[in-house]
């Protein structure tokens, strides 16, 4: 898809929402419609932050139902709210014939969701690897033969939902169980496990530590070509601790690289 002005709908009217506007425009994207998605009763507050969003001179509206989103065309769909989002909204974006990109990666540890967004659709789906990187290496790692991969999440406490102030370990077991029981934490994990040995394979300690300022992540594994680990600190979004704020420049990419060859996005500026 390559085109001169772009129709953009959203899943959400959050951080992560504008973090995507802002990051697009800032990439020379010219914005030509804006279609947001907000939960009924949140009309106003989406209102509020499409006309503080870097649009430009884009046509924007606020939608409150699946089928005004749908029936409105956007050329890409980036989903910025929830788990929830990506199980009533994602399957139909695809039947739809919708190029969606999901954000809330751990919904996918849900089989039955999993199941669903495996099927073939018209649209193309594509998964945002959020606040972490060097996904591509553990992937390529993967072909070799994993034999462990270990994903350590630490957050202030304050991200948590537990909140407090103390140093704690939150949750020790597989990918599977940190993303459905921490659906506002854990998208990370998920994306770890997709590209390495899977939910149940993927081992997770998620830590509250009062010494983080931001949100870090640490991955080490284990393959027949290579031994690795690598450490992300993310900054946290400022309207949302919980989230990093790479998360939405992430959707951001995905969205471009979608939109644009990969090597002219790679080009624009380092040519």
């Amino acid at each position: 898809m390559k085109k001169e002005g772009l129709h953009l709908g959203l899943i959400g009217s959050g951080s992560m929402s504008a973090t995507v506007v802002a990051a697009l425009t800032d990439a020379g994207v010219r914005i030509e419609r804006l279609s947001v998605l907000v939960r009924p009763g949140r009309e106003v507050a989406g209102q509020t932050a499409i006309t503080e969003w870097k649009t430009g001179d884009a046509a924007s509206r606020v939608v409150s139902t699946l089928d005004e989103l749908i029936a409105s065309e956007p050329d890409i769909v980036g989903e910025c709210a929830s788990q929830q989002a990506v199980a009533s909204c994602v399957p139909l974006l695809l039947a739809a014939g919708i190029e969606t990109v999901i954000a809330s990666v751990g919904a996918l540890a849900d089989r039955d969701i999993f199941a669903s967004l495996s099927q073939t659709r018209p649209g193309k789906l594509h998964i945002a690897t959020g606040a972490v990187a060097g996904m591509d290496g553990l992937s390529a790692a993967r072909l070799s033969g994993l034999t462990e991969v270990i994903y350590t999440g630490r957050k202030p406490p304050s991200s948590w939902p537990a909140g407090g102030t103390d140093y704690s370990i939150v949750f020790k077991g597989n990918a599977r169980e940190a993303a459905l029981q921490f659906p506002k934490n854990a998208n990370v994990a998920a994306t770890v496990a997709l590209a390495g040995l899977g939910f149940d394979h993927t081992q997770v300690l998620l830590i509250a530590d009062p010494e983080c300022t931001s949100n870090v992540h640490e991955i080490s594994f284990v393959s027949g070509c290579a031994r690795g680990s690598f450490r992300m600190e993310g900054v946290p979004s400022p309207d949302n601790p919980k989230t990093s704020l790479t998360a939405g420049y992430s959707v951001a990419n995905v969205i471009l690289n979608a939109i644009r060859p990969a090597l002219q996005t790679a080009a624009r500026d380092v040519v």
